[in-house]
């Protein structure tokens, strides 16, 4: 039998349960996802955060500038697979999503 354990920042996982550990984590794919919809519905699909906490999680990836610039902003249209975006602005959009869920971990951690 294996032994052993995984920590993230000094956490052992096992001590945590399954639930919190998963809200705790995201995956960002080499091949990103976005949704027909707005880039606002993409940062945010369940209207948990507000205007102030997107835009946060956009800085945190770079990409406020470029949002800010598009016809519409945050309510800017993302066509179907995000056609629209490359595959590099696709990537930092979903990684500015997990950051914008994650925002209250950054602020006091786990």
């Amino acid at each position: 039998m294996a032994e052993g354990s995984i920590e993230i920042d000094g956490i052992d996982i096992a001590t945590l349960g399954l639930h919190d550990l998963r809200s705790k984590l995201s995956i960002i794919p080499q091949e990103p996802v976005l949704f027909l919809g707005t880039v606002r519905y993409n940062l945010d699909p369940f209207d948990e955060h507000s205007d102030q906490e997107i835009w946060e999680a956009l800085s945190m990836v770079n990409l406020k500038s470029f949002i800010e610039n598009l016809t519409g902003g945050l309510d800017a249209a993302v066509e179907e697979n995000g056609s629209n975006f490359s595959v590099g602005q696709r990537q930092l959009i979903c990684m500015s999503r997990a950051c914008a869920s994650h925002l209250q971990t950054y602020q006091t951690g786990w």
